[in-house]
């Protein structure tokens, strides 16, 4: 009897454990930049520049315009306003092939696999933006 006891008060405990714990993993990261609704569907075969590794493309849409890298694996779309300073003038510029600089306030913002800030006042990350392909297409939404 005191077995059954024991294993109902341990199977308790693990789930009021994980009741605490699964709240935590939810990615609740709120950007600065202003909520605009992104939806494209673009060709990557009418856009060359799509189809080489490390090399930012800029498209219009979202706050201050989209940024899209490939990485040869995976492609990488992330809103081009800086968000330390939170205005659609002023977007990000390419330095380099795989680093993009806000003109404004200097952060440098890595583009593989995050967008996060370098070298600059600003500690938030580019906003990114969920990217799906399909064939020849990628589909750019907000996440």
């Amino acid at each position: 009897m005191n077995r059954i006891k024991y294993s109902v008060l341990r199977l308790c405990w693990m789930i009021i454990f994980f009741l605490a714990v699964m709240p935590a993993c939810k990615d609740d990261f709120k950007s600065s930049i202003p909520y605009v609704r992104v939806n494209m569907n673009i060709s990557i075969t009418n856009n060359n520049g799509l189809t080489v590794p490390a090399n930012p493309v800029y498209l219009s849409g979202g706050f201050g315009g989209i940024v899209v890298i490939y990485t040869g694996f995976s492609y990488y779309a992330y809103d081009g306003a800086c968000p330390y300073e939170i205005d659609y003038n002023c977007r990000m510029e390419a330095d380099g092939e795989v680093v993009a600089v806000c003109p404004c306030c200097g952060t440098n913002y890595q583009l593989l696999e995050g967008g996060y800030a370098f070298n600059g006042p600003s500690a938030e990350p580019l906003q990114q933006y969920k990217v799906t392909r399909s064939g020849d297409r990628l589909l750019i939404t907000n996440r």
